[in-house]
């Protein structure tokens, strides 16, 4: 009898991922066509892997209007600051004096020392199609910020790197469950809404997306979740429950129907598997299956990046879970 029950929600299951399928794929025909002159910020401390990478994408973006790359560098790492412009971007050292973090620190001594109407967020971990720049700011005459959420791309094959890889999908269940939030390494604004009161709040403040995700909030703005740019993160996880928590904490704080309506997933999940494994019955089966295809759509045009975070995204919900 049990059995039964859970066969009946195995299909719908099924369906409510179809749904979700369906819904997410309207995301991907954001086709804005606002065009402002923009400064893209890049904090950094210390040489990420990929670095030239992730100076090459940034400095090569189908972008029709004027923009300018700007990595801003604390006054301890002259030669990081050598290296960038080697790299032939543009160079800033931190200077803004606050009790912020280190990243919000760069990112205001950054928007002091651009002009541009437009002020777009990237990070120096991270590799950009060429396209990011131009959806993310296409939308910016209907939307208070635009942001897009990367996709994992581990160095190397290693257990908490393929872990973090199938964890790292879950921050797609957020976004795609109405909760959107901004993520600090792709979100742009135009100027006019860092005014003094912006500023200031981000200068006590730790979490860069966190607070700026609030106050858009607060203001009654929109933010607009673009995946069609997914950018890829390049990482080499050495403290992954570390890392997991601190990411379920800002979902849970900003996204708490998001995380709610996870934990309902993961535990059917679970069960729907234990089902399979008592009555080898497939159908048990198709809500992990189509799970991974959920993935696999998301990440459509990442081609060979696309296999290893879709299919251990199976894994990443069971330590999310255990978080």
């Amino acid at each position: 009898m049990i059995l039964e029950i859970l066969a009946v929600l195995s299909v719908l299951a099924d369906i409510l991922i179809l749904l979700q399928i369906w819904r997410e794929d309207s995301l991907f025909k954001y086709r804005g066509t606002y065009c402002k002159p923009v400064s893209i910020i890049v904090p950094i401390r210390g040489e990420d892997p990929g670095l030239e990478n992730n100076v090459k994408s940034l400095k090569n973006q189908d972008y029709p209007c004027p923009y300018e790359v700007i990595y801003v560098v604390d006054p301890d790492q002259p030669w990081l600051a050598e290296r960038l412009k080697g790299l032939g971007v543009k160079v800033v050292i931190t200077s803004h004096q606050c009790s912020c973090s280190g990243k919000i620190r760069a990112q205001i001594t950054g928007l002091k020392e651009s002009v541009n109407e437009v002020v777009v967020f990237a990070d120096s971990d991270t590799t950009y199609p060429n396209t990011w720049l131009r959806e993310m700011v296409g939308n910016l005459d209907k939307y208070t910020a635009v942001t897009t959420f990367p996709w994992p791309s581990p160095l190397r094959f290693s257990l908490s790197n393929l872990i973090r890889a199938g964890f790292w999908t879950l921050g797609f269940e957020s976004q795609a469950s109405g909760g959107t939030f901004l993520w600090g390494g792709s979100m742009s604004f135009k100027r006019e809404f860092f005014d003094e009161e912006v500023i200031r709040e981000l200068s006590s403040e730790l979490c860069d997306d966190c607070t700026l995700t609030r106050i858009v909030r607060r203001r009654g703005g929109r933010i607009a979740f673009n995946p069609s740019v997914i950018p890829l993160n390049v990482y080499d996880e050495r403290d992954l429950w570390r890392w997991s928590t601190r990411q379920v904490v800002t979902v849970i704080k900003y996204s708490n129907r998001g995380a709610k309506a996870f934990l309902v997933i993961g535990f059917f999940m679970v069960l729907f598997l234990i089902a399979f494994l008592l009555s080898l019955n497939w159908i048990f089966l198709t809500p992990l299956l189509l799970w991974v295809v959920k993935n696999l759509l998301r990440s459509r045009n990442l081609g060979k990046h696309s296999y290893i975070p879709s299919i251990m995204s199976l894994v990443g919900y069971t330590l999310a879970g255990s978080n």
